[in-house]
């Protein structure tokens, strides 16, 4: 990418979406945490897992169409 030009593919855009929804899920998770539910971080972390899968899930499923490659 050489021209400075973002690919605005689908694929591309919903990885983008990787780093807000593991720091909007860590975020939430200490929330709940520290709001007294019973509920902990120690717990409650494999939420993240469950967050990324569904990000890398909804990468592989996303359409290509309109891609800019390198």
């Amino acid at each position: 990418m050489s021209n400075g030009a973002k690919c605005k593919c689908k694929r591309c855009v919903i990885s983008g979406l990787m780093g807000p929804a593991v720091l909007i899920s860590i975020g939430v998770l200490f929330l709940v945490g520290r709001l007294g539910y019973g509920f902990s971080f120690v717990r409650l972390w494999p939420v993240l897992l469950i967050v990324i899968g569904g990000v890398k899930l909804a990468e592989a499923l996303a359409s290509t169409e309109g891609h800019i490659g390198s």
